[in-house]
């Protein structure tokens, strides 16, 4: 449960809506903290249930984040915090027939430990993966020139290592290079193989 004055996180024209639609005002700290805690990039729903309703019937208030009364910016190359931070459009995906691709693609972590690839839409949605198991989210890693990994001779804990050249010792989730220039989280197995892209993979970075 998230410890924090809901009331304080609204513009208070918003509460006074929300409060002339329910029949009981103490309801009003479980409907904020539902909506709260399921806020997307784009809105925040909140559920009123037939008991709780003026009207004895479900009601349901949608309201842009632009009612949130404090929002945090997106700071390039650290992890951001979900859904307290809204992605900004990166374009960094190779283009198509000279058209950039309608989605972006970020570097995950899930509240479960995980590290996975994230699909965002232009119009802020991600796919794939539910947003509830998001936890952070962060640009991958600037990519090395096709010249440094040609010259790399050891390889590297903390930067990119180029891969069939060097191979991980560990199992675990890399921020992978794909010979297209690509970037995607891709998970070494110690049977030596990856989990996708097996054949497109040029450098690999352990994620942090």
């Amino acid at each position: 449960m998230i410890e924090v004055d809901l009331e304080s996180k609204f513009h208070p024209q918003l509460l006074e809506i929300i409060q002339s639609a329910l029949k009981n005002h103490a309801d009003l700290d479980s409907i904020l903290r539902a909506a709260y805690e399921s806020r997307n990039a784009n809105d925040i729903v909140f559920a009123i249930s037939a008991e709780q309703s003026v009207t004895n019937k479900q009601l349901a208030i949608v309201a842009g984040r632009e009612h949130l009364r404090e929002t945090r910016q997106y700071e390039p190359g650290v992890w951001n915090d979900w859904p307290d931070v809204i992605p900004p459009r990166l374009n960094t995906e190779p283009f198509i027939d000279g058209k950039p691709l309608e989605c972006d693609y970020w570097l995950l972590r899930l509240k479960n430990g995980r590290f996975v690839t994230g699909k965002l839409t232009s119009q802020k949605n991600w796919i794939q993966i539910p947003e509830f198991m998001i936890q952070a989210f962060r640009e991958f890693s600037p990519p090395p020139s096709e010249q440094w990994l040609e010259s790399q001779t050891e390889p590297a804990s903390d930067d990119w290592n180029a891969f069939p050249r060097f191979k991980p010792e560990t199992e675990e989730t890399f921020e992978v290079l794909l010979s297209d220039g690509r970037q995607r989280a891709v998970t070494w197995h110690s049977t030596h193989i990856w989990t996708f892209y097996a054949k497109e993979i040029v450098a690999f970075k352990k994620i942090k």
